[in-house]
């Protein structure tokens, strides 16, 4: 048996990448730009596909830019044993873009930093180096003097390596601070001496801990615009320090520096003796990471099913199971269970990447074979113990970054790695204030706002809260329509079986009304020769704009006939009904008036029925 590959964190990340890529049935996603990059794609499909031969076409053409970053960056980090990837964020022209250039700048060796004082794209018009520019900024961030988008810097000092990420602060761009945020270890969050904490300081801090990061380096920069003032560092540093007080379990650092000037950000200003702590880079490196919650069970997520027995002129051999070690050891000869079908098998063959091994660990990609066929395909999870709660109902927190709003009743995609289910949004609890945490009540939750919430899956899901396991408890929330993202989810607690027996209390209309997002309704109208047709009209242009319809007809005017319409409307429904004259009076003790509209009052006007049916969801 060999030994398993060793690698690092964005080495892992192109490995799963590339799966991905294989699992959705892609042959090729990227294109080499020359024979070296070609060899080292094929070199890493090898390794990623094993046992499988990866089929891979090299064309020109524009790269997805998500799989184009990440094998970038792990051809550029190969082989680096020590790595930290970093997010810089905080306020609004606080120096994030600088901050980055300069420490690009720094790291820089002397015939680089030659480099970039002959380069006029690097130089302002006095001469001077815009070290914003070397942080990778668009022209239009470079004409606005604003990060709008994700950039990523790298640069190496020792033998440690450096991918710092830089994001917008501006609150209509959270989602790619989110998504920045998302990959990253630590934060260094920016705030400027002369402003202290700003709104967007407290934004960014919560959006960090929100997607996982415990670990943060405040760099109060500016510090030259204030005379490299001690008791001014000293009143920020107490902000600070009382914003952190609710994240108890973040490590946190605060560091003074001025970017600009490029003091004590790789060397110790002179100004600021007083300052005792070492260096920003210092406090980057050494900032302690805490380890991610994962459990000491063995659990893996499957990523795909590889079908070598399918290759032209391969042999027959039993599927090979690829995923993720999420946590614990595994080896040949273990019994292994598997989610949800509740299934069980041993353990014959293991592979590191395409390595044959007799044990594998937490974080390395894995191949598992089994001593017998098994229903086993992608999303399902693999574990030694019965210890995963399979769910129908969570309590989750959401990021919503979607322009649409986030609205109660509505059904969503959920993915938590490479499982995949319905849910729909069954309760909004509360909306939280993202700058100062408070709770408010929402009937809506509106982009870039945080909300708790309460979803419930088509189909039992194994999951398990965030506080416990990060892997199994944070998940994607994705549009039905147009598979965009539309927000981040942190599953807060699992809604047991003994929980939803106790809410045997009858539903009330105005619950199913909630549910449904509208008020229920009645639209009469004139029973004539064509009145199906406008029916089926109204109908559509209704169920167009996102609402709940039934078309219905009187039997009888007796009591049984009002029990069943007065069952449809508390179903929360909006009626379509075809009456007579004399009709409307002897329906309307059903439901007020404003909840009526009257066709053959109103007029057969769809921009009326509109403005009318409007007034149900607000």
């Amino acid at each position: 048996m060999g030994v398993p590959q060793v690698l690092n964190l964005i080495e892992l990340e192109a490995v799963y990448q590339m799966r991905e890529c294989f699992s959705e049935g892609r042959k090729s996603t990227l294109y080499a730009q020359n024979e070296e990059e070609k060899a080292e794609l094929e070199l890493l499909a090898k390794k990623a596909i094993f046992p499988e031969k990866p089929l891979i076409s090299f064309v020109s053409g524009e790269e997805e830019k998500d799989m184009a970053e990440v094998f970038k960056y792990s051809r550029y980090f190969a082989g680096k044993k020590q790595i930290r990837r970093f997010v810089t964020c905080g306020g609004v022209d606080d120096g994030k873009s600088t901050l980055i250039g300069r420490i690009i700048y720094e790291a820089a060796s002397k015939q680089e930093k030659e480099k970039i004082h002959q380069n006029q794209a690097y130089l302002r018009c006095d001469g001077t180096v815009d070290f914003a520019m070397l942080a990778g900024c668009s022209e239009e961030e470079a004409r606005q003097g604003i990060t709008v988008q994700v950039s990523y810097s790298v640069f190496e000092q020792g033998d440690c390596a450096f991918l710092m990420a830089d994001v917008p602060g501006h609150e209509e761009y959270t989602y790619n601070m989110a998504y920045a945020a998302l990959g990253a270890e630590s934060a260094v969050v920016m705030t400027a001496a002369n402003k202290g904490i700003v709104p967007q300081t407290k934004r960014h801090v919560r959006i960090c801990y929100f997607m996982g990061i415990r670990s943060i380096v405040f760099a109060v920069n500016k510090m030259d615009l204030v005379s490299y003032n001690q008791e001014i560092f000293l009143q920020v540093e107490r902000e600070i320090a009382a914003m952190m007080q609710e994240y108890p379990d973040c490590n946190f650092c605060i560091v003074p520096v001025a970017a600009k000037a490029g003091e004590n950000i790789t060397t110790p200003c002179a100004d600021m003796l007083w300052y005792k702590n070492g260096t920003l880079l210092d406090a980057i490196r050494e900032i302690e990471i805490p380890k991610e919650r994962t459990g000491t069970d063995f659990c893996m997520q499957v990523q795909r099913v590889c079908k070598s027995s399918q290759m032209d002129g391969a042999k027959v051999k039993q599927r090979v199971i690829q995923g993720e070690v999420l946590s614990g050891t595994l080896s040949i000869g273990d019994e292994v269970l598997i989610y949800p079908t509740l299934e069980k098998s041993t353990v014959t063959g293991l592979y590191a990447l395409d390595t044959p091994v007799s044990r594998i660990g937490a974080k390395i990609p894995a191949g598992i074979e089994f001593a017998r066929e098994l229903d086993v395909t992608r999303g399902y999870i693999l574990a030694k113990e019965d210890n995963l709660t399979v769910e129908e109902r969570i309590e989750a927190d959401i990021l919503w970054t979607a322009d649409n709003r986030l609205t109660q009743g509505k059904r969503y995609e959920i993915q938590c790695g490479s499982r995949k289910s319905t849910a729909v949004i069954t309760k909004i609890c509360y909306q939280m204030d993202v700058n100062t945490g408070e709770h408010k009540y929402a009937e809506y939750v509106v982009k870039n706002a945080l909300a708790r919430c309460e979803l419930s899956f088509s189909t039992p899901f194994a999951i398990a809260c965030v506080q416990e396991n990060r892997s199994l408890g944070t998940f994607r929330i994705i549009d039905r329509k147009d598979k965009s993202l539309a927000g981040y989810g942190n599953v807060m607690r699992t809604i047991s079986e003994d929980a939803w027996k106790e809410e045997g209390r009858p539903v009330t209309a105005g619950e199913r009304e909630a549910a449904l997002g509208q008020k229920s309704g009645m639209i009469l109208l004139e029973k004539t020769d064509c009145v199906d047709v406008w029916m089926n009209y109204v109908e559509r242009y209704l169920l167009r704009m996102g609402f709940h319809t039934m078309q219905t007809v009187l039997l009888e005017k007796d009591t049984r006939e009002i029990n069943r319409i007065g069952q449809l409307l508390a179903a929360g429904l909006i009626l379509l009904l075809p009456i007579e004259a004399g009709d409307k009076k002897w329906l309307e003790g059903l439901l007020e008036e404003k909840y009526i509209f009257d066709c053959a009052v109103e007029g057969q006007v769809p921009r009326k029925i509109k403005q009318w049916a409007s007034k149900l969801i607000d």
